[in-house]
């Protein structure tokens, strides 16, 4: 761990950034307190999602088996922790309020928020620490014994949240327990079974429609669903628009033998920024000035990095 402390500090920090803070899901008063973002970058994002990367480098899986990895810490964090998949009624995206649910749980919003953690959470956290950490791209970070400190307590504190009621959440049936950890487990055999190819590679060029297609994933992935939520479109179509949708973006990177990090990395501001940029916009009829600020730090920080990677990328309009 010592050989690799800056990239793994990198990753424990930046995954709640891009997740609970750029989402809105905490304003930035609530995030900075001590004992939250110690939560945060520990067992809520950073230990799950350090223990899921290392699986990952050991079985040397490629972009679509990192994918599939988020959605299994997806399952871990609004199946075990925050408990979301649950709510018949106040459900984070109130859109999703009694739409599909079935066996007790929100299916429709299960599916959408744990492929947005799968991008969110694990592959752009991921990305980042890898581009200002080229070397340490293809090593494991960590020591067999360093990844059982990681999970115990990890596995510990997510059953105890979980069956432990809480201020908005009541406590978790086993029932449901058991099927996060059976789908959880299945997940994580199939990532293994998918093709390694694309596999990352070296800086590359920079092609500034990859952002554009970013930001259409955004609205494809996020905008779209919540629209057909809103809607009650039948929810087997929503799944039917998911799995079409999953099975587009596989087969796009399966014509891919290699896929260069800035290819990786701008596809990633492209969604990341259209999620500040929208904070921006909602902020400003809120009157909400927290947020405004915050969502505009994090619109510099990506133009910034974009700077960042035209200096050290071929630029084409393509």
């Amino acid at each position: 761990m010592r050989a690799h402390w800056k990239p793994i500090l990198a990753l424990l920090l930046i995954t709640p950034f891009l997740t609970e803070l750029l989402s809105g899901s905490l304003s930035a008063s609530e995030f900075f307190r001590p004992h939250v973002i110690l939560f945060l970058s520990t067992v809520g994002y950073g230990f799950p999602i350090l223990l899921l990367r290392e699986f990952a480098v050991r079985r040397q899986l490629g972009i679509a088996g990192l994918f599939v990895l988020g959605i299994v810490y997806g399952f871990f964090n609004e199946g075990i922790l925050a408990k979301t998949f649950y709510l018949a009624t106040n459900v984070p995206i109130n859109k999703f309020d009694g739409y599909g649910y079935v066996g007790g749980i929100a299916v429709p919003w299960a599916i959408m928020i744990s492929t947005w953690h799968a991008l969110h959470s694990l592959l752009y956290p991921i990305l980042a620490s890898y581009y200002f950490f080229p070397n340490h791209r293809e090593t494991p970070w960590l020591k067999g014994r360093e990844m059982v400190w990681l999970a115990v307590p990890t596995v510990a504190l997510g059953t105890l949240i979980f069956f432990h009621p809480g201020q908005d959440r009541e406590a978790g049936h086993f029932g449901h327990f058991v099927l996060m950890i059976a789908a959880g487990g299945l997940l994580v055999w199939l990532s293994t079974r998918l093709p390694r190819a694309p596999t990352l590679n070296g800086e590359g060029v920079l092609r500034r429609r990859t952002m554009l297609w970013g930001g259409l994933a955004f609205l494809a992935l996020v905008f779209v669903p919540v629209l057909m939520a809103g809607a009650k479109i039948p929810a087997m179509a929503f799944g039917g628009y998911y799995a079409l949708l999953v099975g587009f973006m596989l087969r796009m990177l399966r014509r891919q033998t290699s896929l260069p990090m800035t290819t990786a990395l701008l596809f990633a501001l492209g969604d990341d920024s259209l999620l500040a940029l929208l904070g921006v916009v909602l902020a400003v009829p809120e009157g909400n000035i927290e947020k405004l600020i915050t969502n505009a730090a994090f619109v510099g920080v990506f133009v910034w990095l974009i700077a960042r990677l035209r200096r050290s990328a071929k630029v084409t309009v393509s």
